[in-house]
């Protein structure tokens, strides 16, 4: 026992017990410094003649370049247009807010000044969960309390109501005082709900109490809802909170063609709901996110590259940010500040390369079987007319993007064989007539791309500038 006593009173203390009881120090372990760590990732990326150098990530967790050879102007711009353009993820800073203004005033509007709960509505990609970050901005600016849900498909009301009431503190309650122990305590809402099930009246009921503030309740990816009852109590919550005048309004998104597929034809509420449709980018409003892009960056954009963009974009913010930040990014790589059209041919190859992977081998076969000759042109037309927010789309859609030679009633018979058995789109035929969409979602803007060469002239992918490739590959 008092050998193991010795033993861990040694490790303890960094000392080694050598012959003759003489105390040497334990070797002390050199930890790296900052730049030295930095001068270890340089050594590191040294490669011996016939080897490739090793991949890793050139900025750390915390979001800072990694290594001194990352400090270059080509490097920087690399690593803030990654800030700017994030096409995989929604914008959650102002500053990088392109466009949409004009939207985003009516949203406001129709909170402020008509008090009323809204449902933003649109297809997917076209940045509704962009601009209800930025309303949760701004209404936090203004002092509201902005509590942001996101909806799943087995989502239950008083699960996911309850998880809301925790972000309301109980301070803003009537019967609350500010000095009381619960309100000092940091208790909210959800302390006064029942422990069980609740229900839209147990929660408006509580709502009808706030005081001193107002509640924006955010409810986005709202077309996942599966359960009729979860939008039939949403329904009956929107009612009994309009009814009392309460200080907690509500903003819905998700995608749809309408506000009544969203949130169901219920008379009741018709005016206590405003139904605002997100539009579709317009040339300016890409021009102002490439803006954004050169501002943060230092990369530069000509008028010729921004009006392709813009029309490659179709008017997606998606695809506006998927092809700003590929093809700035093969500029970039061929050692240039400035982006040319060739760089959008590079970002095409690479848009297209990725998109084919989300869709299903089956598909990606059907597709390289049909695209030639009259099916070619129909496909092209039928994806840039997919637009809708529900992807549905007439004859009437597809007729401005038909190419000269190309019959309107052979377009529509190429489609109508297209529906049949396993084909790549679906048709339904009502009282207004035949529409038709895409059997997979991803499947329209994998063909708008692929396709993109036949509305497009573009040139062939610039060569890199031999000069500056080790700064735009480091």
């Amino acid at each position: 026992m008092l050998a193991f006593v010795k033993r861990f009173f040694r490790r303890l203390f960094g000392r080694n017990r050598h012959a003759g009881d003489v105390e040497v120090p334990a070797p002390v372990v050199h930890r790296p410094t900052f730049i030295e760590a930095g001068r270890l990732f340089a050594m590191q990326d040294k490669v011996r003649p016939g080897q490739e150098a090793f991949p890793r990530f050139r900025a750390s967790a915390a979001d800072q370049p990694r290594g001194l050879a990352d400090s270059s102007e080509i490097a920087t711009a690399r690593f803030k247009l990654r800030e700017v353009f994030t096409p995989s993820q929604p914008v959650t800073e102002r500053g990088n807010f392109a466009g949409r203004t004009a939207t985003l005033a009516q949203l406001i509007n129709a909170i402020e000044e008509q008090r009323s709960h809204v449902v933003v509505y649109g297809e997917r990609g076209i940045g509704k969960t962009s601009i209800m970050h930025v309303l949760a901005d701004v209404a936090r600016e203004a002092r509201y309390v902005v509590i942001y849900g996101s909806c799943g498909a087995h989502s239950r009301f008083d699960e996911l109501f309850r998880a809301l009431a925790a972000s309301i503190p109980l301070l803003y309650h009537s019967s609350v005082s500010p000095t009381a122990a619960e309100a000092e305590g940091g208790a909210t809402l959800a302390d006064r709900l029942p422990a069980g099930s609740f229900g839209p009246r147990e929660f408006s009921d509580l709502c009808a109490e706030i005081v001193g503030t107002r509640v924006l309740i955010i409810l986005d990816e709202y077309d996942r809802i599966e359960d009729p009852d979860f939008r039939q109590n949403v329904a009956e919550l929107i009612k009994n909170l309009s009814d009392r005048a309460a200080r907690v309004q509500l903003v819905i998104a998700g995608v749809s063609a309408n506000l009544h597929e969203l949130i169901g034809y219920i008379s009741s509420i018709r005016r206590n709901v405003i139904g605002l449709p997100m539009p579709r980018m317009t040339l300016e409003e890409v021009r102002q996110l490439l803006n954004i892009g050169e501002q943060a960056s230092g990369v530069r954009f000509d008028d010729q590259t921004i009006k392709t963009i813009g029309l490659l974009a179709n008017g997606s913010p998606y695809l506006a940010r998927l092809l700003s930040y590929h093809s700035s990014t093969k500029a970039l790589q061929a050692g240039r500040m400035d982006v040319h059209l060739a760089d959008i041919s590079g970002a095409i190859e690479q848009i297209v390369e990725e998109a084919r992977g989300r869709i299903s081998a089956r598909t990606v076969n059907q597709v390289e079987a049909l695209i030639v000759g009259e099916r070619r042109a129909c496909l092209g037309a039928a994806a840039r007319a997919a637009v809708s927010p529900d992807g549905w789309f007439t004859m009437a859609d597809v007729l401005p993007y038909i190419t000269e030679g190309l019959p309107v009633d052979r377009c529509q018979q190429i489609l109508r064989e297209l529906t049949l058995g396993d084909g790549l789109i679906e048709a339904d035929i009502d009282s207004k007539g035949e529409r038709y969409r895409f059997r997979e979602e991803g499947l329209p803007n994998y063909l708008w791309m692929l396709l993109a060469a036949d509305q497009v002239s573009l040139p062939a992918v610039s060569p890199m500038n031999p000069d500056r490739r080790a700064a735009a590959n480091s």
